[in-house]
């Protein structure tokens, strides 16, 4: 299962990777769409799943982390699933239109701040790391905007190109289009400048304590055997090393990296306490 709609970032690599491992499976791999809820709705299938090794989905590293701290999910995050390896990281940031009047991110905040509810942006989905990102400038600036949530990342973009909303903040979907001339990225939201856009800034460079780390990988149902969890996690750690995987990895603005079993569940375990903290902090964990 692929948790966000076709077409975006995530839907590219996760097919080209499944692809890649194909060789490494007796049966054939098929590749589902199943987005929704900020790709909550494909970890609950997930976690409801038999433990067989035939139903596996792309993890997405929030949807066991952060999403749990902000709304009721219908799977327990820690105990209803076999978390099997990492291959990528997301990185996301704030772009608006070419011809918008916002030429900084200073700018698209101070008119934010003097502006309430004018500003409106997009984003893959209400409750996600995006959306965070959004409400935690609007609480450290005192401001009020409007989230318009789509249910993956190219509609999210689309509507920010076609003028239905002044911003989009996203996973590099907008990436091509910045290229182009299109849209205008005015910050990025990770730890790192984006190596395509090194002039971009990223918020903690900007002034403010806060980076999105979010990452792809493979997940099953809780109580898969040793034995599976081996195969699989060997299968897709071949097809993540192949040379055409990491030039789509470059493409998309993605980075690589590889997490095994252990170190995933250990990166899961202490990210899930990290958010439940910023979240609890920033008053919008769930009553």
């Amino acid at each position: 299962y692929i948790p966000y709609s076709g077409g975006g970032s995530t839907d590219i690599t996760a097919r080209m990777l499944t692809n890649l491992a194909q060789p490494y499976f007796k049966t054939p791999l098929v590749s589902i769409n199943k987005p929704g809820g900020g790709s909550a709705l494909m970890h609950g299938l997930v976690a409801k799943a038999k433990p067989d090794g035939y139903t596996l989905g792309i993890l997405i590293t929030a949807a066991l982390t952060r999403i749990p701290h902000l709304r009721d999910v219908n799977y327990d995050p820690l105990n209803d699933f076999t978390p099997i390896m990492q291959f990528a990281v997301y990185q996301h940031g704030l772009a608006v239109k070419a011809d918008s009047q916002f030429k900084t991110f200073e700018q698209f905040i101070d008119y934010a701040k003097a502006n309430p509810n004018r500003v409106t942006f997009s984003t893959a989905g209400a409750a996600s790391g995006q959306h965070l990102v959004m409400e935690y400038l609007a609480i450290k600036e005192g401001i009020k905007w409007i989230h318009v949530p789509y249910k993956g990342g190219v509609p999210a973009v689309t509507a920010c190109l076609g003028g239905h909303v002044m911003a989009v903040a996203q996973a590099p979907e907008w990436a091509p289009y910045v290229k182009s001339g299109d849209l205008r990225l005015l910050a990025v939201f990770g730890e790192k400048r984006i190596k395509d856009f090194p002039e971009v800034r990223t918020l903690r460079e900007i002034g403010y304590d806060y980076a999105l780390i979010s990452g792809m990988g493979i997940v099953g149902p809780k109580g898969l055997s040793k034995d599976k969890v081996k195969m699989i996690e060997s299968a897709f750690t071949k097809a993540s090393h192949e040379k055409g995987f990491d030039k789509l990895l470059n493409r998309l603005s993605l980075l690589r990296i590889n997490r095994n079993q252990a170190e995933l569940n250990e990166l899961l375990t202490t990210e899930y306490q990290q958010k439940k903290e910023l979240i609890t902090k920033l008053g919008l964990a769930k009553k």
